[in-house]
Parts: C-alpha cells; structure tokens; sequence
C-alpha cells in the first residue's frame, strides 16, 4: 500500500478550514482524504492554543 504524505499547501488549507468552522468530512471531502487523515494531522499538530500547521 503507497501512503501519500499531506503537502504543506494541504496543511496549510485545514488551518484555514478549521478557522473558518468546517467538519472534519467537509474538509476530507475538499482535499480528497479520507476524515481519518484529516483527524490524525489535527491531533499531531494541536497545541493549547488550536490546531496550527507550522
């Protein structure tokens, strides 16, 4: 099975996803990855502060 990382233009968009009040599934539907990915790199990436992809 061949994994596609996330790019960092996608990471980029769920920042801009999320501030802007989408689901989980919308954002997977946009970007064309599944809710499960999309849920992995918020919960590697969310700090005190929210979910920030630098």
């Amino acid at each position: 099975m061949n994994y596609k990382h996330l790019s960092l233009e996608e990471i980029h968009y769920i920042e801009i996803y999320i501030q802007s009040e989408k689901t989980l599934s919308e954002i997977g539907k946009d970007q064309g990855r599944s809710q499960s990915t999309i849920t992995r790199e918020i919960s590697r990436n969310k700090g005190l502060r929210g979910y920030h992809h630098s």
